[in-house]
């Protein structure tokens, strides 16, 4: 299976490195190799939201897709239609999933992370790929504002 991490990314800083993701990949790859340094761990704190899986699972199950099942195990939540599985959990801030190929996840997984978290970033652990679940857009604008003021 394939491991990749989601970064909920703050919209200054999506809007200003969007065009920008190999810098964005670079110091991410840094800091998730050095998460005690600590001006690498201020600088991710600054750019980033807290992701909880909880809130994810909510988000998930209020959104699902016909004939796909949502489970929850202790700390990981499962996500399954038909012959496709995806694993997810949180971790330090951000989300991480496991899938046989990126595709399900495509299919599966960013649609519904499109709805509710607008800026978000995704790179493999070991895969070269990395980028930017959807495109920034205005709709973006209105529904991030929508989940920040909610979550107050």
């Amino acid at each position: 299976m394939m491991e990749y991490a989601i970064y909920w990314i703050k919209e200054d800083v999506a809007r200003s490195y969007f065009h920008k993701s190999d810098i964005l990949h670079r110091f991410l790859k840094e800091y998730e190799a050095n998460p005690t340094r600590k001006d690498l761990r201020d600088q991710y704190i600054y750019i980033t939201h807290h992701i909880s899986l909880q809130a994810i699972a909510a988000q998930l199950n209020s959104q699902a897709l016909n004939q796909m099942s949502i489970q929850t195990d202790g700390h990981m939540l499962y996500l399954t239609k038909n012959d496709i599985m995806i694993r997810l959990h949180a971790e330090n801030g951000r989300l991480h999933f496991q899938c046989n190929e990126l595709q399900d996840a495509a299919m599966l997984l960013f649609p519904m992370l499109r709805n509710c978290y607008p800026f978000v970033f995704v790179q493999g652990k070991k895969a070269p790929n990395y980028g930017w679940v959807s495109p920034i857009t205005q709709k973006n604008n209105v529904r991030m504002r929508q989940i920040l003021y909610s979550h107050r």
